[in-house]
């Protein structure tokens, strides 16, 4: 199907998006250098850890979004933008806000923390895709990447938080945020938009669910390494472990409560793709805190049953599937 902006505008979004990339080089090229530092086992360890983060950035929340029936395939390629974008964006805004401590220089951890910070904005794409096109896709990561910055400088200047603290209020930043631009851009359609239209833009497939449940395999899988990205080499092993506990405990009962809130005990795959990932969310800041495997348990047990509830309260399609 072809694109149903007219050519005029099908010409000018793709070029502004390029100016912005070209805007990113020059900035690249006056403000930020490599550092100098040799390599060494912590250095590889650090890329093995971008490796993880990226894969569940790009391919995680990529087909997680992939089961719009209009966009499906675009959806995974409006990911892939926003998160090259975002890191590039992130990656500037830590120089600017770091001016005076004189830190110009690029390295792994500039990128690891780039990535995670721009983890918020592909949360918020799953309340825009469909109803927003390229040009308002790089507004937003530009206005959220540095909304999110400023509050994690702030955080941390003022307030004393850590990193990893900071980086985990970014799921319920990435979520207002989206619903914030939802409601805008649902304000912004011009009188007469046939409704119809509107909702059939983000309606679910069936046939995508796969490559839906796929994503979230990926996030599954990574999500350990995602909360104990920013920790402390001596807590990291708490933070792998209770995140993997409250993962597992969660994807048993969002399957079980899904089957069990069926009519005719099928599985929801609206559920499976949004509750099974519960539970990491719920550990995300006190992960390598928990000292007991029971804890990181119950917080999972918990997520499990509130996210299946919301899911249950919301409107969202039922794509069930037998046993």
């Amino acid at each position: 199907m072809g694109s149903k902006y007219p050519p005029s505008l099908r010409c000018c979004l793709p070029l502004w998006a390029i100016m912005l990339q070209v805007a990113f080089a020059l900035l690249f090229c006056f403000f930020i250098s490599y550092d100098n530092f040799p390599v060494d086992q912590k250095l590889l360890v650090t890329y093995q850890v971008i490796q993880d983060l990226t894969l569940m950035a790009a391919l995680g929340f990529g087909f997680l979004s992939s089961s719009f029936r209009r966009h499906s395939w675009s959806s995974v390629a409006f990911n892939l933008f926003m998160l090259a974008l975002g890191v590039q964006g992130s990656v500037l805004l830590d120089r600017f806000l770091s001016w005076t401590s004189q830190k110009n220089v690029l390295n792994l951890l500039s990128i690891r923390k780039a990535t995670m910070s721009t983890m918020p904005v592909l949360i918020s794409a799953g309340a825009v895709l469909g109803k927003a096109n390229l040009v308002q896709l790089a507004v937003m990561v530009l206005m959220e990447t540095a909304a999110f910055g400023a509050t994690r400088f702030a955080d941390k200047q003022v307030f004393q938080v850590e990193d990893h603290t900071v980086m985990m209020h970014g799921h319920m930043f990435g979520a207002y945020f989206g619903l914030l631009v939802a409601w805008c851009l649902s304000r912004s359609l011009p009188r007469g938009v046939d409704e119809k239209v509107q909702t059939e833009k983000v309606q679910m497939a069936t046939g995508s669910s796969l490559f839906a449940m796929l994503g979230t395999l990926f996030l599954w899988i990574f999500w350990p390494s995602f909360n104990s990205a920013l920790v402390e080499l001596t807590d990291k092993k708490n933070a792998v472990l209770n995140t993997y506990y409250a993962l597992a405990v969660s994807t048993v009962t969002a399957t079980s409560m899904s089957a069990l809130s069926h009519p005719q005990g099928k599985i929801n795959m609206v559920h499976i793709h949004n509750a099974v990932l519960a539970g990491g969310v719920a550990v995300g800041a006190p992960c390598s805190l928990i000292p007991s495997p029971w804890i990181a348990m119950v917080l999972g047990l918990t997520a499990g049953l509130i996210s299946i509830g919301g899911a249950k309260c919301l409107p969202f399609p039922h794509l069930a599937v037998g046993f």
